[in-house]
């Protein structure tokens, strides 16, 4: 396939489909996801405002960040993650919106943070994910993520 038809089939997918389909199989999971959903956003704008700067950790298809943005229209998202399929969902739902950003890294790999486009942040959010690692990679993980949240921030691990 050249890249003429590859940018043409890319450019007629339906990502919010995609988005939709991946949510539907998650919930499956989860019942009460939109719930935490709501939880951490409630606590978001509580304690960081109606404006904040905040850190998609494991971002998948940027479910989190969707829910972010629909609520508070003024906050920017960074989202994080290693599984090129997902990432791809996410930044073909995503496409032209200068509030969100997309950053591939392994959040085992220790410089991992050194890929992000900002030193903090005031909110990091994640669900659904880091239960995979075990002890000692997220208590890495947990330490790299305090240094990240500025202070007065919060993190979230739903």
């Amino acid at each position: 396939m050249t890249d003429m038809n590859t940018s043409t089939a890319t450019a007629t997918v339906d990502w919010q489909a995609w988005q939709e389909s991946w949510d539907r199989q998650q919930e499956w999971y989860m019942p009460d996801r939109e719930e935490r959903f709501r939880v951490m956003l409630d606590m978001v704008e509580a304690v960081v405002g109606p404006s904040p700067r905040v850190l998609d950790l494991a971002c998948g298809t940027g479910t989190i960040t969707a829910r972010l943005l629909a609520r508070l229209p003024d906050a920017t998202s960074t989202g994080v993650d290693l599984d090129p399929a997902l990432l791809t969902i996410a930044e073909g739902t995503f496409a032209g919106d200068e509030r969100v950003s997309f950053v591939t890294a392994d959040l085992k790999d220790p410089d991992w943070p050194a890929e992000l486009p900002h030193d903090s942040y005031d909110a990091v959010l994640t669900a659904t994910a880091l239960h995979w690692l075990h002890s000692e990679p997220l208590a890495d993980l947990y330490g790299q993520v305090a240094r990240l949240v500025r202070p007065g921030g919060v993190f979230m691990n739903a």
